[in-house]
């Protein structure tokens, strides 16, 4: 692995000054550079421009350009190929934690922990740091947002057919047959999401799995562990009996039904909730609740799992380190920022004090309004503080992602049972690891 190492003073506390426009909760960041700096830094978070205009006002000496590349497979396409040709990258670039380790395996991120970054751990949700920190030592990125799991439900559904919200998957099963029954099998009473392996996984996650670990300069895959395998066999068995769907994410047809009370609860990411309330608009507003997802083991400890979020990079290629971490410690830790960035573009924050701030707690405005004005940044914010710390990526899981939708696939078609399906996928998907030059067991 390539490390760029960077000289840099150690940190202390007479180099450290508040933002300008930081409020007291606000950590020290460190000094902004001397001279004039332009940062470019790619990203997809609307309204991001809203946000640097209040950094720009509290480091005037930084310009920062901002270009949105939207996002999804042409974003990380573009940026591979700046990182591999040596030039062309911004300074930084918005990244999913899960691609994290393939963009650490180009040589073309910096490492921060040279320029202090360490230094800044204790202030996140402590999981989201051991995604841009495997080892505990090299920092690759800054957490940016989240997307913990919890379970959202029709309130006014689970009331008609005399169902409390399930506290544990025994009961959540057993809701499953009984909304089954008294519906007449029009009612489903969740859905499974078959062409999203880190939905799975989250739910996996929540249980203890874990599906990859770096193990020296090798790795060890375990996509069929045995929390995988119970999960998939729990939620398989009740796709055979018809008590849940298996329509897909993000579709009209996905929309359509959970507006129309055919599915009656669902399991989602923090930045999910913005998507019913922006999906469905009048349709069942104000009919759903949000609840931590049901246990395996009855417990007052809410263990969670997550799915999405993102960090802020540093490229090996910027000439402005000191800046660009600065950027995006601001960016990700600043109430200021955090704030900007849930109203504007829905992001739940990795930092632990953001996940206090009264703004995420708007009873008035989406989604909270949509979901009856209930606090649900309250149950989101007990879903990320649940969520296992050593949960790890691997650098080739882009076709694990992948190969995921092939082996459902051919599950829901009868073709493989649960098990077979978790195997193959982690046959296929080690294959392609060691294709790909990997030492992996």
């Amino acid at each position: 692995m390539k490390i760029v190492q960077v000289k840099t003073a150690l940190l202390s506390l007479s180099a450290l000054l508040l933002a300008g426009s930081a409020l007291a909760a606000d950590p020290a960041f460190p000094k902004a550079p001397a001279g004039k700096v332009t940062l470019e830094v790619w990203s997809w978070v609307p309204g991001l421009d809203k946000t640097v205009a209040a950094f720009e006002k509290a480091y005037p000496n930084i310009d920062v350009k901002v270009t949105n590349l939207g996002g999804g497979p042409q974003t990380y396409t573009k940026l591979l190929t700046t990182l591999k040709a040596g030039t062309g990258a911004p300074d930084v670039a918005q990244v999913e934690y899960g691609f994290v380790p393939s963009f650490v395996d180009t040589g073309g991120l910096a490492d921060l922990s040279t320029l202090g970054a360490n230094n800044y751990k204790k202030y996140f949700v402590p999981w989201t740091w051991g995604q841009v920190s495997p080892d505990g030592k090299a920092v690759f990125a800054i957490p940016q947002d989240t997307g913990p799991f919890a379970m959202v439900y029709r309130n006014d559904v689970l009331k008609k057919y005399g169902i409390a919200a399930p506290k544990t998957w025994a009961e959540y099963e057993k809701a499953a047959a009984t909304m089954y029954t008294k519906s007449g099998g029009k009612v489903k009473m969740g859905n499974f999401y078959a062409t999203f392996a880190p939905w799975f996984m989250a739910l996996a996650w929540a249980d203890g799995a874990q599906f990859f670990k770096r193990d020296g300069d090798s790795w060890v895959q375990t996509l069929n562990n045995p929390n995988a395998k119970k999960v998939l066999n729990y939620w398989y068995g009740m796709i055979k009996k018809g008590h849940v769907g298996t329509v897909q994410a993000f579709t009209a047809d996905y929309w359509n039904a959970a507006g129309a009370g055919q599915i009656a609860s669902n399991f989602e990411a923090a930045w999910g909730p913005g998507g019913y309330a922006g999906s469905m608009k009048d349709k069942s507003a104000g009919q759903w609740r949000a609840a931590n997802i049901p246990q395996w083991t009855a417990s007052n400890t809410v263990k969670s799992g997550n799915w999405g979020g993102s960090s802020s990079v540093v490229t090996a290629q910027s000439k402005n380190k000191d800046a660009a971490l600065l950027f995006s410690l601001w960016l990700n830790l600043s109430e200021s920022a955090i704030s900007q960035n849930w109203t504007n573009g829905g992001l739940f924050p990795a930092s632990d004090a953001g996940l206090d701030l009264a703004i995420l707690k708007d009873k008035t405005k989406n989604p909270s309004k949509f979901f009856g004005g209930q606090d649900i940044s309250s149950v989101y914010a007990t879903a990320s503080r649940g969520v296992n710390v050593n949960f790890q990526w691997a650098p080739w899981f882009p076709f694990a992602n992948d190969n995921f939708n092939k082996q459902m696939d051919l599950m829901l078609k009868g073709k493989l049972t649960p098990n077979q399906a978790l195997d193959a996928w982690q046959r296929e998907t080690m294959a392609e690891a060691k294709k790909q030059g990997y030492t992996v067991r």
